[in-house]
């Protein structure tokens, strides 16, 4: 297992393995603000983002899930959000052949199916009104040192989450092309 204990928020963190049938990814954290705010966990790929989970509070109370690749969002998939204001919650993706289950405080939430190849997967990315007191990694192999740095590619994901952030755009050369 991996850990990432107390991470800024917004921040961005490598996951130095590739995602496989049966690793996970745990977020333990609460929810930080009073109205109209949401937060977002997304699995990230260069300029990608291979899975968009966001906890949305104003007006329609739900948690929206897609895929943009390039910066074009593809359908957005909708389910309730189980989530209050300053509710303590733990976010679990659980990879599966074909489709993330999703589940949040040990309640199934949803499947979202894979957009993107899993193995395309270079980052998790937080963002929003959110407090997350760690990030949790299993069922990798933890071949490689995870505190070491990480050839992302590209620039990697300076500035993510905030204002000023600029998606990075894959070396040509580099093999995370390949799946797109």
């Amino acid at each position: 297992m991996h850990v990432i204990n107390t991470p800024d928020v917004p921040s961005a963190h490598a996951i130095r393995e590739q995602l496989r049938a049966g690793s996970e990814i745990h977020v333990r954290g609460h929810v930080t603000h009073h109205h109209h705010k949401d937060f977002s966990v997304e699995l990230l790929s260069g300029p990608n983002i291979v899975l968009h989970v966001n906890f949305r509070f104003e007006h329609d109370h739900i948690v929206a899930m897609n895929t943009s690749v390039n910066g074009a969002w593809g359908p957005e998939i909708r389910h309730h959000n189980p989530l209050k204001h300053h509710d303590q919650f733990h976010l679990k993706i659980h990879v599966h052949q074909g489709y993330y289950h999703i589940s949040v405080n040990g309640e199934h939430l949803a499947d979202f199916p894979h957009r993107i190849p899993v193995e395309a997967v270079q980052a998790i990315g937080l963002k929003g009104a959110v407090h997350v007191d760690e990030i949790s990694f299993t069922g990798f192999d933890f071949g490689v040192d995870w505190n070491s740095s990480h050839d992302f590619g590209h620039a990697g994901y300076n500035s993510y989450g905030t204002d000023g952030y600029t998606a990075p755009v894959f070396q040509e050369s580099h093999s995370y092309n390949a799946y797109f």
